[in-house]
């Protein structure tokens, strides 16, 4: 495919670049841990400030929902460029 040299340096692949850094069922364990971790420190960080329980989890599941909804946007938004293969 296509290389490119920057100064003469070293030739890059491009699609070498282009590919993924982790599997998809890697990413989405990692996504699961952190947005579950992060669901559960602000939970308790609300909880144990107010008191209030449901306002707690009310932003633990927004937050911990925030990680899920970049990554799906993020994806989404990639698709577009990159097309199907």
């Amino acid at each position: 495919m296509a290389k490119y040299t920057h100064n003469n340096k070293k030739q890059v692949d491009v699609q070498e670049i282009r590919k993924p850094w982790l599997k998809m069922k890697s990413a989405t364990l990692v996504l699961t841990v952190v947005s579950i971790l992060l669901a559960v420190i602000v939970a308790y960080q609300i909880i144990r400030g107010s008191g209030d329980w449901g306002q707690g989890i009310l932003w633990g599941v927004i937050f911990g929902g925030s990680v899920w909804l970049v990554f799906v946007g993020m994806n989404w938004f990639h698709s577009i460029f990159r097309g199907k293969k």
